[in-house]
């Protein structure tokens, strides 16, 4: 990872204080300890260590992204942070319907290779909608609402039918399951609501 530089390192103990200063360094020294566990062979360590990683970046990310809300200087900077946020979504979305299609040609090993990977795409999804409904709960802006309520309500469509063509060819996704039941428990289906 690179270092961070003076100007930097000063910009990111401004922007957050302590707490984020924090973060960095558990997700520097998570990638030492995972890297070294990997070297000497210590896998399941370095699985831990690996997810401690992931978990501290994509916090550093949700800070970020606060940030560049809260800083946005016009309605149209934020407008487009979030439309990059929603085109992600839809790209998330889209991979789910394409791996389902190659699994459903497949068997055996091979076939759950397939749906792990999609099962990996739906983690990541549902933690870049974590990063759109504070956007969403935290603007009075009825344009940028009404974008982030249709992206949500389009994923949550994508998901259910991931889930209805699992079950017609006879495979099955815990994890998918999971993601829609959070998905309805947070409320995101906002289709529903129209």
């Amino acid at each position: 990872m690179k270092a961070l530089t003076g100007d930097e390192d000063s910009w990111v103990s401004q922007s957050e204080g302590t707490s984020t200063r924090s973060i960095l360094e558990r997700f520097q020294r998570s990638t030492k300890e995972a890297d070294a566990s990997l070297s000497n062979g210590e896998y399941q360590q370095a699985m831990a260590h690996y997810y401690d990683a992931s978990q501290s970046a994509d916090e550093m990310c949700e800070r970020f992204l606060a940030l560049l809300i809260k800083t946005s200087p016009s309605t149209g900077h934020k407008t487009l942070l979030v439309e990059v946020l929603s085109w992600r979504l839809r790209y998330y979305t889209a991979q789910y319907d394409y791996h389902l299609a190659v699994a459903q040609t497949l068997a055996g090993l091979p076939r759950e290779e397939w749906l792990a990977r999609l099962e990996t795409i739906l983690v990541l999804s549902q933690s870049l909608v974590t990063k759109l409904t504070p956007i969403l709960q935290g603007t009075d802006n009825i344009g940028i609402r009404s974008r982030i309520q249709d992206v949500l309500g389009d994923w949550v469509s994508g998901i259910r039918n991931l889930v209805s063509n699992l079950r017609t060819w006879g495979m099955s996704s815990a994890q998918a399951s999971r993601v829609l039941e959070w998905a309805l428990d947070n409320d995101l289906d906002f289709h529903t609501h129209e």
